[in-house]
């Protein structure tokens, strides 16, 4: 025999230890292996095939344990081997793919990365690799990342073969990487990316469901219908889409479809509140209440709490008794009221222990009531702030004679960012003379407002205990410049003269901002941007109104 095949012999040595799982050894032999054929005669033919064999029957060895630790999820044990199998043959595509999950899985981000960026440049026209890639990327919220690599998929796979939920993921990558941008054009790509896959596929509800939802986001009312009308004819709808459809509905002045549809959302299969399990029967606007309690449990945010507040005089003209858990931070402010509504905080209230023979969840009050236009303002003024608190406040906060202005530009929670302002946008009031700026947004520190130059913002917020304490202040203020948020609704509430501020593809409970006021409100007048996020359009028609306000108030003296 000659030297070749004498070596030949050792393949059978690393190979069990392979088969033993004694991975260290198989790799130390495997390596000497490969070094003694390469000094035999690297230019061999004979060779050369020995040695290529080798690696092939090296890899599928390797990978076939390795690929069944994955799927036990034992990432730390195939981690191991990928990585031998990776330094055997690095263009070993579905060894790299497999090598990348286990490094995401055990949190290893930036070598995740940096393995993906390398299948990147060695995929070539692998659609399956393409796909990883793009899905990868998405997951680890490289959103700019995903849309790239899943253009490169369509341009290289072709649009004729691209399949309807392929289109769903690009509609769903932009839809992510918009929220970031805050970009029209990334939002209307979106857009664009979901109607194709539900023109491939028109009996598909989620398709024409995720075009509508965007084209509303796009504020664009009659692209939605396109897509209503097609999710209407399918007849299908889940809850998430009875929801949005409701939604929509009550934007485009629908108020009997609203009122239909919307518990939908009591049954969302995603992204549902919490709302607990509550004895007896759901009113829904059609039982007698003339004789019985009716319990109304709060939900979403206070801004939802401070509005729904509004139609207790007419809900106290159908019941008997009227209970209302509302949250801890508001029970000071509504738990003394002129309706004789019994008000409790969910926070401490043993739900358990309370007599009722009705129930309903708050926002589905106005459904119930079947308000539409002409009856659903709440008008202004219903929720009274105590004289003795806003005489502390005045005392305290408000005691000069300039005109005092609050701000408030983000919600409580993280909500929809698009509603949320900058502070910089505010500069504008930092022209105007004889004024004082009271801050209301929580969570805002002192260092933030010292762009102001002319005008120091007075940030009292963060004194303050709950709504109590915050509506007092309010009532103090002339006026209130406001992004779309729960202050908003307070002071709507409260009756105090407000400013809101809306984005241009604003939430669509607000069905008509076409007036002098919010239509729930009367004290509270709109300003819409002209275009997403540009706060400007918006904003100088207020201060130019403020200013108008102002000098009126000057000449009333």
């Amino acid at each position: 025999m000659n030297e070749l095949s004498l070596l030949k012999l050792e393949r059978a040595k690393w190979s069990s230890y392979i088969d033993n799982n004694d991975i260290k050894k198989a790799v130390e032999y495997y390596n000497l292996y490969i070094e003694k054929l390469k000094k035999i005669n690297p230019q061999d033919n004979k060779v050369q095939d020995e040695i290529n064999l080798a690696k092939n029957f090296f890899q599928l060895k390797v990978t076939y344990i390795a690929n069944k630790l994955l799927n036990e999820k034992n990432y730390t044990k195939a981690v191991e081997l990928y990585n031998y199998a990776f330094k055997n043959d690095n263009r070993d595509i579905n060894t790299v793919k497999n090598y990348i999950t286990c490094l995401y899985e055990l949190k290893h981000h930036d070598l995740t990365l940096m393995l993906l960026r390398h299948l990147e440049s060695i995929s070539g026209n692998n659609y399956d690799a393409l796909k990883y890639i793009y899905i990868m990327y998405f997951t680890m919220e490289y959103y700019s990342n995903a849309i790239e690599a899943i253009k490169k998929y369509i341009t290289i796979k072709g649009e004729e073969n691209i399949t309807p939920a392929e289109y769903d993921d690009l509609g769903i990558f932009y839809d992510k990487y918009s929220s970031i941008t805050h970009n029209r054009s990334d939002r209307e790509n979106s857009y664009y990316a979901f109607a194709k896959a539900s023109d491939l596929a028109p009996d598909v509800e989620k398709y024409a469901n995720n075009a509508t939802v965007i084209a509303h986001t796009l504020g664009n009312i009659e692209l939605a219908r396109k897509y209503w009308e097609r999710i209407l004819k399918i007849n299908k709808m889940n809850n998430e889409s009875k929801y949005y459809y409701s939604m929509f509905c009550l934007r485009t002045g629908d108020f009997e479809n609203w009122h239909k549809y919307y518990d939908g959302r009591l049954k969302k299969e995603h992204n549902r509140p919490y709302y607990p399990e509550l004895k007896n029967t759901m009113w829904n606007g059609t039982q007698d209440l003339s004789n019985s309690t009716l319990l109304i449990y709060c939900e979403q945010g206070y801004g939802d709490t401070f509005w729904i507040w509004g139609y207790m005089p007419h809900i106290i003209k159908l019941a008997k008794n009227v209970i209302f858990i509302v949250q801890d931070c508001i029970y000071d402010l509504l738990k003394d009221n002129e309706y004789g509504v019994k008000v409790y905080s969910k926070d401490t209230v043993n739900i358990d222990d309370l007599i009722y023979d009705f129930y309903i969840y708050s926002m589905s009050v106005p459904t119930a009531l079947k308000l539409d236009k002409n009856n659903i303002s709440v008008g202004e003024g219903y929720i009274k702030s105590k004289p003795e608190l806003i005489f502390l406040m005045k005392n305290k906060y408000f005691s000069s004679n300039k005109f005092k202005i609050g701000i408030s530009f983000k919600g409580h929670t993280d909500g929809n960012a698009s509603r949320n302002i900058e502070i910089k946008e505010f500069l504008l009031l930092d022209e105007l003379e004889n004024i004082e700026i009271y801050n209301f947004t929580q969570g805002i520190s002192d260092e933030e407002f010292k762009i102001f130059k002319n005008n120091k913002v007075k940030n009292i917020v963060n004194d303050f205990k709950n709504f109590n304490e915050t509506a007092a202040a309010l009532i103090n203020c002339d006026l209130l410049l406001t992004s779309d948020n729960c202050i908003l609704n307070l002071a709507g509430a409260l009756g105090v003269k407000t400013f809101a501020l809306f984005n241009w593809a604003y939430e669509l409970r607000w069905f008509d901002l076409t007036g002098e006021n919010v239509i729930y409100y009367t004290s509270v007048k709109p300003y819409i941007c002209d275009d997403l996020d540009n706060w400007q359009s918006a904003m100088i028609p207020a201060v130019n109104d403020i200013k108008k306000f102002i000098l009126s108030k000057q000449e009333s003296l």
